[in-house]
């Protein structure tokens, strides 16, 4: 048997009832306008825009500066210049002309670059020097004495050919992130506080989710700055003690997301190929039931090769431990040899036509042979091209899965 599960794409502007994301969920640079501050959001390529590529939108400005209409007239002209000026460089310099500007105001700026970093995954060092010159003249000239930086990535690159490696799956997950407090708040009681639980929640597994917890704990500096936090709540904020056994279930991350875990080869015998082998076989099954009712459209796939299996078990002294030896209860007993009922395993597979290479993480049941394959944690690491051109202005999710009759 196999179960699908599908999140609620109640904002994805391919539906016809989809809901602008505004209206749906709630921004936390709204939370800082309240508070009094000037806010500006901005993302320097329109095309791909984190609300607007798959999404709806916003039906409103979302902050008082919103950069979406500058460069969606931008884009019109392409290229990576404005004029005689490298984009970036009109970036960074429009964002320390807000800072200037509003300096006598709280401000909250989210400046979202992805134009020279998407599709190339050497581009992006062209601005290298010019960010650390940005950054190191506003804290010479003091425009930083009283801000919170932080400089991060969302993701590492998702399509070159380092991407289908491991350690290219390992940079996809672990983006960089660096964050500095303002010198003279380090220097304060709350301050110090702060910034030593900083120092120690960088050797903690910490998630993006975690940014929303720690910007609330900029608006509202926390009483309590010593409580180890509850790793029951999503987003743990990084100014305040994080548990250093949390684990990737109760930080909110999927099997498919966590570099924590303790993979182990799934082709090492002969047995555990041949499972590899069907649940790769159930894998295209499930992407040609996604594709049945654009087969005038798309082709059917078809297993090419299986490239790489491993499976994510119990570890081996837990299958061994059997019970105590000792009367005190410390001496275990590791005669034990219990079989593994249950594991996630990640799937790498070629498919034919369109040679795609698909990532894929699933959950079999070794007793009932149950297959559950969750259609959001599929990865396709190489590119695509043109070759769903047929389906994508329809349905964007099937593109991944696409390949058009007249590129077969």
């Amino acid at each position: 048997m196999i179960t699908i599960r599908l999140f609620c794409f109640v904002v994805r502007k391919r539906f016809r009832h989809a809901n602008y994301v505004d209206d749906v969920y709630p921004f936390i640079w709204s939370n800082f306008s309240s508070a009094g501050y000037v806010t500006l959001y901005g993302e320097d390529a329109f095309a791909i825009g984190t609300f607007t590529y798959r999404l709806k939108g916003f039906r409103n400005q979302p902050t008082d500066h919103y950069l979406r209409t500058i460069f969606k007239e931008y884009e019109k002209i392409g290229g990576n210049c404005l004029g005689s000026e490298p984009l970036h460089k009109t970036w960074f310099r429009y964002s320390r002309e807000f800072m200037q500007v509003y300096k006598d105001v709280p401000r909250f700026l989210l400046m979202h670059q992805g134009l020279l970093s998407h599709d190339d995954i050497n581009l992006v060092e062209v601005e290298d020097e010019d960010l650390a010159n940005t950054l190191l003249e506003m804290h010479k000239s003091g425009e930083l004495d009283d801000a919170l930086v932080i400089v991060m990535a969302d993701h590492g690159h998702r399509f070159a050919k380092l991407r289908e490696t491991h350690q290219g799956q390992l940079e996809e997950r672990l983006p960089f992130f660096a964050i500095s407090l303002p010198k003279k708040f380090r220097h304060t009681e709350h301050g110090m506080k702060m910034y030593a639980n900083l120092m120690k929640n960088k050797d903690r597994l910490t998630t993006p989710f975690d940014i929303h917890a720690t910007l609330m704990d900029i608006l509202h500096i926390p009483k309590d700055l010593t409580t180890v936090q509850d790793t029951s709540k999503r987003s743990l904020s990084l100014f305040r003690p994080i548990p250093d056994d949390r684990t990737c279930a109760q930080a909110g991350v999927d099997a498919h997301w966590c570099t924590c875990l303790n993979w182990q080869d799934a082709m090492g015998t002969a047995e555990d190929k041949e499972i590899s082998q069907q649940l790769a076989l159930a894998i295209v099954g499930v992407i040609n039931k996604q594709l049945k009712d654009v087969l005038h459209l798309c082709a059917k796939l078809s297993l090419k090769e299986l490239l790489d299996a491993k499976k994510l078990v119990p570890n081996e002294g837990l299958l061994k431990y059997k019970n105590v030896k000792d009367k005190d209860g410390f001496v275990p007993d590791l005669s034990g040899n219990t079989k593994t009922a249950f594991a996630h395993y990640q799937i790498k597979l070629r498919t034919t036509p369109g040679n795609a290479i698909y990532e894929v993480t699933l959950f079999y049941n070794f007793i009932t042979k149950e297959v559950h394959i969750d259609l959001s944690s599929i990865s396709h690491p190489n590119k695509f091209g043109d070759a769903p051109h047929c389906i994508i202005n329809q349905n964007y999710f099937l593109a991944t899965f696409c390949v058009c009759h007249d590129k077969v």
